[in-house]
């Protein structure tokens, strides 16, 4: 036992404020989009919000859980693999939601 922290224990915090952090900035994101959407019917702002959950999100908690019940192969092989596809369908959606007209 030491008498100064680990880098990583002094960084677990910062990992965790991160974490929370970007998840909380996300849902405001996303929550503003769809007001936008339900104020004026604008499909454009939908996709938008889609896109942000599926780029922020979803894929930081498909993450997050997989890590805790699935090995670190099956991690490697799968769900990386999933969290990027799912990052690339929210790109898409925001994209889309750029040039679609009302």
């Amino acid at each position: 036992m030491s008498l100064f922290p680990t880098a990583r224990e002094l960084m677990e915090p910062w990992m965790i404020a991160n974490f929370v952090l970007s998840i909380v900035l996300s849902l405001v994101i996303v929550y503003q989009t769809f007001r936008g959407y339900r104020r004026h019917g604008s499909r454009p702002m939908l996709f938008l919000a889609l896109g942000v959950v599926l780029i922020t999100i979803v894929p930081t908690v498909v993450s997050l859980v997989a890590a805790q019940y699935v090995s670190a192969v099956v991690f490697g092989s799968t769900i990386a693999p999933l969290s990027q596809s799912i990052r690339v369908v929210g790109l898409t959606s925001i994209v889309y939601s750029l040039y679609v007209r009302r």
